[in-house]
């Protein structure tokens, strides 16, 4: 597990950079909010696509050759693609690229908790997560200072550094998780065969789609563009604002690993995230302890997220593809998500989109309590 933590530590390093970074070199640049939400929506699209496709691979060949021969490159690449781009062209290829990378990430990350940590792997995948937020939390932290002490081109290049750094965990992984069978086509179509997959299934697919909505146009466009143009922050204060939203994020997560998702934390997380979020884009002095609210909230939802993913699918044969499977509504929501909210905040305001936050992340609530009451 140490050589997986490593690989999913600079992995999401580099991602939370980026996912600042981007949003607010392309508003230096003059690129207007709906125009960013189109580039940022591309990520999602490319995602859902490569993801199924690596994942019915990896349930042939194993998990282990994703981390070396896709992941480390895609993240090197992407880096720098973005330290080269001088238009929304360059940037949108990056998009792709950087789609590329996430893919080969998540298609195979469960499915190597799982391997390694038999009888466990409701607890690892939580665990995984809090170094998730950790991680992201440094990234975020080093482009907020990065930007504004040695600007955007120096900041890509340390994710340019990091991303060579990958490479040598991602290869001390080589021979963990391979297996000897050659991919084939004939066994891919029957792996994407959604008939074994029941109601509840898609149930578990469709609560997912709900916690994407309620996180991912918040985090990659609608945050950071509202902290820099409507409360004034520098980049300093941007970066650190998302460091201590990850890392209140990461301590909650790792603070509820003893204890089972129950109605409680539901009741709590769900009247949090409705109040933070309805009083979001008026809040003015208070927004930081809004802004940590809604760590809070995610930091308590991430068990109910993986302890659905992980009924799901874990002690099936074709666990990266019934992952896989199980995130389509998802990444659908985040491009549909990312390429309206920029639209919206930029004609409405952002008090629709961040009140729909609310709502979303709560439904996503009830249904993973309604989902883990469920016989299996």
């Amino acid at each position: 597990m140490k050589r997986l933590i490593a690989v999913t530590f600079i992995n999401n390093l580099v991602s939370g950079g980026l996912t600042l970074a981007i949003p607010l070199l392309l508003l230096d640049r003059n690129v207007n909010l709906a125009e960013i939400g189109i580039v940022i929506s591309i990520m999602p699209l490319v995602f859902l696509f490569v993801r199924l496709l690596f994942a019915t691979i990896a349930d042939q060949v194993g998990w282990a050759p994703f981390f070396t021969l896709l992941n480390w490159p895609a993240t090197f690449i992407s880096s720098a693609l973005y330290f080269l781009a001088n238009s929304i062209s360059v940037f949108s290829i990056g998009k792709i690229v950087e789609g590329v990378k996430e893919a080969s990430y998540w298609a195979v990350n469960r499915t190597a908790i799982f391997s390694l940590s038999p009888n466990k792997e409701e607890k690892e995948a939580t665990r995984i997560n809090a170094v998730i937020w950790l991680s992201t939390a440094a990234g975020t932290a080093a482009a907020g200072v990065g930007m504004a002490y040695v600007g955007f081109s120096s900041t890509l290049g340390i994710m340019i550094m990091a991303s060579a750094i990958l490479a040598i965990p991602a290869a001390l992984l080589w021979n963990t998780g391979k297996r000897d069978s050659k991919p084939k086509i004939s066994s891919a179509i029957a792996l994407l065969d959604q008939r074994g997959r029941d109601r509840k299934f898609w149930l578990v697919a469709l609560t997912l789609l709900f916690n994407s909505l309620a996180t991912y146009p918040l985090i990659t466009l609608l945050l950071p563009v509202f902290m820099d143009q409507q409360l004034g922050y520098d980049y300093v204060s941007i970066g650190l604002a998302f460091m201590l939203y990850n890392v209140v994020a990461s301590i909650v997560t790792f603070s509820t690993l003893k204890k089972r998702p129950g109605v409680g934390r539901v009741v709590i997380q769900s009247l949090i995230g409705l109040f933070a979020a309805f009083l979001l884009a008026n809040s003015g002095f208070y927004f930081p302890a809004l802004f940590l609210a809604l760590a809070v909230t995610h930091g308590l939802g991430i068990g109910f997220f993986e302890s659905i993913i992980a009924k799901a699918t874990k002690n099936r044969r074709t666990v990266s593809v019934d992952i896989g499977l199980l995130h389509i509504p998802t990444r659908l929501g985040e491009f549909a998500s990312v390429l309206s909210a920029g639209f919206v905040a930029q004609s409405l305001g952002y008090l629709p989109v961040f009140a729909a936050s609310g709502i979303f992340f709560t439904v996503f609530s009830v249904l993973s309590l309604y989902v883990l009451k469920q016989e299996s």
